[in-house]
């Protein structure tokens, strides 16, 4: 048990970790349910299954973690399986075989053994009178021009901020982790726990043993999905312990000199769950968050010096096998005994912990809400689904009117009405049909954007006016904007945007408090404009086809009104009206007025570079696109850079 003053700072840290970093217990449950959501949605109708895994999956989101989604083909008609499940098998599809005889635990050979292998055999490798399915080549058939990089078993984006994890699944449990199954009586996990992990069965990742002689034939097993489901039965306090030790690992011990790299955020989540196994849960509560966090670090330590970190579902892997040996594991034991020295004060060599402010519980209750607002509005939740079909939207309809769940039905909505956004941006409204089926197109496409209203606070109302404006419609696309104008107020949030001292005194009118976190949003989001390669709702004035970059345009709502206001008075022949919203767009960008990040600033001097060269003005065109690239110097995703050699092309 702990100490009184033990207690007290448990509480605090308590506190500071839900209030600044890892959000209330009701706000982590809303972010796996926003994840579910969208996974749901997103493998609804295409040929694979999507899976939001990692930290953010699991309902944390730290500073500087990938977005990790794990797909599950679904074409490619491959099943896995062992001896024991090839009478349940199809000789339609690829059966393949899990050997694990001579292989490290935790690896496995996959076989091809029967059944049709056309769909397989180009990632097929023969060796000794077999075929073997090639973790290698598997990963080379799924690099593209989004995610051109190999990072480990995934796909990843030049930025490393995504990391697509292409996957074999097996729905039937492994041998090899069947005493999994038996091994704990005590309370954690529960029997129905245990059962739910096992029917999400296992998977099996393209990454081989690495420096063995037949890494390329061998795959990792995989259990992120049932590690998943482990972790959403944590308690908080259980949570707020995982996240303080994978900050401290992040933070402390890999930024120690010769320790980078030595540890992974994995090893902190084995050693939770054994943790979690061998403790009592009454054990993970607020006041004990310490003496947890203790345990936790003393075990890391256990495991460091002794080599020894067995798997949590196959305990006779070892993850520090032959991984931290020699200089380094006398460098990494010297760190971690001089913290373990300084005993739960260690916490504060973390940048993200530079003290622990005390909580009253009427200031917890006044501020977390605000926090979680903060949070949400940083989130990679807010990102919008990429491109979607019609179908997507009418399924994501069809779960709210059969969702039982108030929270549930309020999640799908909001997903749904940014939908009926992507599903208008999906519309042709220009093609060489009848007038009467264009008339069709452009009232269903009023229809989804009306509907997409009810998301935010002004993305819908901008998108009609570009509908108006594309139908030549100048004078109600200049009403809808001069409404929309009115609705970009400084109190809105944009995507990563602080929580400032006015913001939090709105928050705590008993208008806001009353609502949920999604429908404050809908009220004080001001989200970007986001065009795709694909839609027909883009002004012509901002298209352009390359193949050269990504062509997707990302606008903050302020700079595209001034736009197209613009755009509305120059085909008016309004002279003074249209140099008035040059001004204001200029001031709006040396302002830098609701914008979040320096790309959204460059796409605003792109877009007054665009108004500049309408004009004829091609020096002030020039100097736009120029800045544009000094501020985002990215050619493969900032468009200034083709716009400023097609222009230096013209004068040659």
């Amino acid at each position: 048990m702990a100490d009184n003053s033990t207690s007290d700072m448990s509480i605090c840290l308590y506190n500071y970790l839900c209030h600044n970093i890892v959000g209330s217990a009701d706000y982590v449950r809303l972010i796996r349910l926003v994840n579910a959501s969208k996974d749901q949605i997103k493998s609804s109708s295409l040929s694979a299954t999507f899976i939001t895994s990692g930290s953010f999956g699991e309902g944390l989101e730290l500073n500087g973690s990938d977005y990790d989604i794990m797909i599950l083909p679904r074409h490619n008609d491959i099943v896995v399986t062992d001896q024991t499940k090839l009478q349940v098998c199809h000789s339609s599809k690829s059966i393949v075989l899990l050997e694990t005889n001579d292989v490290k635990p935790g690896f496995a050979y996959l076989r091809v053994i029967k059944g049709n292998t056309k769909n397989s055999d180009v990632f097929c490798r023969g060796a000794q009178g077999q075929e073997y399915l090639s973790s290698v080549m598997f990963k080379m058939c799924i690099l593209n021009e989004r995610q051109p990089i190999i990072h480990g078993p995934c796909a990843s984006d030049r930025d490393g901020a995504i990391d697509l994890a292409f996957s074999l699944h097996s729905k039937s449990w492994i041998f090899t982790a069947l005493k999994w199954v038996t091994r704990s009586n005590n309370s954690w996990p529960t029997s129905e726990v245990k059962q739910r992990v096992i029917d999400h069965g296992v998977m099996f990742v393209p990454i081989g043993q690495e420096g063995d002689l037949n890494e390329e034939l061998k795959w990792r097993i995989s259990f992120s999905l049932g590690e998943k489901f482990l972790i959403y039965t944590f308690r908080h306090t259980q949570l707020l312990c995982y996240a303080l030790m994978k900050m401290f690992l992040k933070n402390v011990i890999s930024e120690s000199p010769g320790c980078k790299d030595l540890l992974c955020s994995y090893f902190i989540k084995t050693i939770l769950f054994w943790l979690s196994e061998e403790l009592p849960t009454s054990v993970w509560k607020p006041d004990n968050l310490i003496p947890c966090f203790m345990r936790c670090f003393k075990r890391l330590v256990y495991c460091a010096e002794y080599s020894v970190c067995p798997h949590y579902f196959i305990p006779e892997n070892n993850l520090f096998e032959s991984k931290i040996i020699g200089h380094s594991r006398t460098k990494l034991l010297q760190k971690l005994n001089e913290l373990h020295d300084y005993g739960w004060q260690c916490i504060f060599s973390s940048e993200q912990i530079s003290s622990l402010p005390y909580y009253t519980g009427d200031q917890c209750n006044a501020h977390m809400f605000a926090n979680n607002i903060e949070k949400m509005i940083k989130s990679r939740t807010m990102i919008p689904l990429a491109a979607t079909t019609i179908v997507e939207y009418e399924r994501c309809l069809k779960s709210i009117l059969l969702s039982k769940s108030k929270k549930k039905r309020t999640i799908h909505l909001h997903i749904m009405t940014r939908l009926s956004l992507n599903t208008a941006h999906t519309i042709q409204l220009s093609n060489p049909y009848s007038n009467k089926y264009k008339y069709k197109q452009y009232k269903t496409c009023i229809c989804y954007i009306l509907q997409s209203t009810h998301h935010d606070a002004v993305l819908g109302w901008l998108m009609l006016a570009t509908l108006f404006y594309k139908h030549k419609q100048y004078y109600k696309a200049l009403c809808v904007l001069s409404y929309s104008l009115t609705k970009c107020t400084t109190e809105k949030l944009v995507f990563c945007a602080n929580i400032t001292d006015v913001h939090r005194k709105l928050l705590r009118y008993k208008i806001f408090r009353k609502l949920n976190i999604i429908r404050t949003l809908r009220l004080l989001s001001l989200p970007s404009l986001d065009f795709n390669e694909n839609t027909s709702l883009i002004p012509d004035e901002l298209k352009m086809i390359s193949s050269d970059f990504i062509t997707r345009n990302s606008i903050s709502p302020v700079t595209y009104v001034h736009f197209l206001t613009f755009l509305c008075h120059y085909h008016l022949h309004n002279i003074r009206n249209f140099q008035e919203s040059l001004g204001d767009l200029r001031l709006t960008i040396e302002e830098n007025y609701l914008m979040s990040g320096i790309s959204m600033k460059a796409t605003a001097y792109d877009c007054l570079g665009v108004a500049f060269q309408i004009i004829g003005d091609t020096k002030a065109a020039r100097e736009a696109f120029v800045k544009s690239t000094e501020v985002y110097p990215d050619q493969f995703y900032n468009r200034s850079f083709k716009r400023l050699a097609i222009l230096n092309s013209c004068i040659d």
